[in-house]
Order: C-alpha cells, then structure tokens, then sequence
C-alpha cells in the first residue's frame, strides 16, 4: 500500500490536486451564481485564480464537516477494536457485522440503480451520493468487524477480498464526498446569488458608466444622460443606476439596481478607451424614501438619483 501510495504521490502532486479540487468547486458555484443572472461563466473568461479564489468560502465548512466526522469515526474506530477484541467469539457480534455488510450493499446497490437512471430507486437526486457514502461506510465498517473479531493469530488481513473490499469502499466514499461537496457548491451559489440580487438596490457601491457610443439598455432599469458634443468632450452618454457584479482585468460585470429575474439584465462592459466606469460610494440610505423600490410613488430609478 505504501509503495502504490508513493508512486500516484510522484505522479501527481498533493498541491496539484488541491488546486485542481478548489478549481473545480469553485467554477461549479461561480457557474450557478452567473446562471442565476442568465449569464455565462465560462464566456466571461475569468482566469483560474478567481475561481480558486472564490473555492475557499464554498470548501472551507465541507472540510470542517469533514475533519468532524473523521475525528468521531477515528474514535469509534479504535474504541470499537478494544470492544471486539474482547468478544471474539460472540456470535452476535459476527451476525452484526455480516448484517452491516448486507445493508451497505444495498445501499450501494440502490445508489447504483439510481446513477444508470432508474431514479425511483432514490427519493431525490440528492439521497444518491448520501446511499453511496452510507453504503460504503456500512460495507467498511461490517468488514472491519469481522476482521478484528479474528484470533491474535490470524494475520491482520486474511485474504485479499478483505483488502479489495476496504479499498473500494475508500474509493466510493471519495467519489461520494466529491458529489456532495459538488451539490453543496452549486447551491451555495445560487442562495448566494439570490442575496445578490436582493441587495443590489440598496448596495453602498454604486457605478456610473460613461461611454463614447450609445449603448442599448433598458429606459425603465437606468438613468440616460446624453451630454452636448463640446470641443474634447469624447463620452457623451452617462448611465446611472448600475451596480457591479464581478470585476476582471479586461471586464466589468454591470447589472441595473432594479434588476428582477422578470426584467433581468446584464452588461458586459469591456475595459477600452470607448468606456469609462465611476464608482461611488453612497451612504444615509436608510430610512429615506429611496430604500425602498417599491414604493407607490416611484419617481426614481434608483436611489443615488433620489437624494439630488
């Protein structure tokens, strides 16, 4: 086991593998907040360390569940071993572990019937990995048992479908944790969008963008301010009531303060000499008129065009 450890070590490194693991949840839950907005993630073109980045906020509880849940199954891993050393020869103990055995495999079974798509065979998408999980832990758990139920001198591992089987619970269990840690991440983007788009009306950082060509928006979502051609003047429109929902090094992200999944828009605005961003920050919001969006006598478009 050391050997074949040494060898995928060399292959692929432990670094590696952890950026790869916080890239790839990372882009899962940056690709459901933007598919919230009806955007893509991956036509925006963010570099690998925004989403790696952005990876450390979704995997930081999945890894403080995870080191839990081992340290309390480290204990009854060992405090279990000293009980069943002492009941070798209870056969209630050996009926337990084949009983452990059958019901992991079932649940293994069930996971699997439901991943060749015979979803009826788990109540909801998100059971499949939990049986998955649970019927590996079950199925290492009953071998275990009757590994240590064994005499002191019997070897540790008898034959190798004890081996094989402890392997190929490891391995599933993995796989299990991968797909759940891959629903958390998905929806912890969209909750997280969704208080994005809450917050976007009453959000402290507003933009104001400038650009030397007209640029297509909703009159009802934004403030269009056209100026007159003056000697030097080269951005003519200004548009207010826009908040920003990302930032790269070649784009801004710019959604309307009154943006609704019903009137739902977007701006992608490249950094170039055709376009100028203005960001400001606004306070004493609250309690005036202008907090609320919804009043009757709506006036405004936003609330830094109110308080003039």
């Amino acid at each position: 086991m050391d050997k074949w450890i040494g060898v995928v070590a060399g292959i692929v490194a432990p670094t590696t593998v952890i950026t790869g693991l916080c890239y790839y949840f990372g882009a899962a839950s940056q690709r459901a907040f933007f598919a919230y907005f009806s955007l893509n993630a991956d036509a925006l073109g963010f570099p690998t360390a925004y989403y790696v980045l952005n990876s450390v906020e979704v995997l930081y509880p999945a890894l403080v569940i995870l080191f839990a849940v081992a340290c309390g199954a480290y204990w009854i891993l060992t405090y279990g071993r000293r009980v069943l050393h002492r009941n070798r020869r209870s056969r209630l103990a050996r009926r337990t572990g084949w009983t452990v055995i059958a019901a992991g495999a079932v649940l293994t079974a069930l996971a699997v019937w439901a991943v060749l798509g015979l979803d009826y065979a788990v109540p909801s998408g998100a059971m499949v990995p939990v049986a998955l999980g649970l019927g590996a832990v079950l199925i290492a758990a009953g071998t275990e048992v009757l590994v240590a139920l064994r005499t002191e001198g019997s070897p540790r591992f008898a034959t190798s479908a004890e081996l094989f089987t402890l392997l190929f619970s490891g391995a599933t269990l993995v796989l299990a944790l991968f797909w759940l840690t891959n629903i958390y991440a998905t929806s912890y983007g969209v909750d997280r969008a969704e208080h994005a788009a809450q917050d976007l009306w009453a959000k402290k950082s507003v933009v104001v963008l400038e650009t030397v060509d007209p640029v297509v928006i909703p009159p009802n979502l934004v403030k269009k301010t056209e100026h007159d051609p003056q000697p030097g003047q080269r951005f003519r429109y200004r548009y207010e009531c826009l908040r920003a929902l990302a930032v790269t090094d070649d784009l801004w992200v710019l959604v309307p303060a009154r943006w609704t999944i019903e009137n739902g828009y977007a701006l992608i605005v490249p950094i170039d000499e055709f376009s100028r961003i203005n960001v400001a920050r606004r306070a004493g919001l609250v309690g005036t008129p202008a907090a609320d969006w919804n009043a009757e006598n709506k006036k405004w478009q936003c609330p830094e065009v109110a308080h003039r």
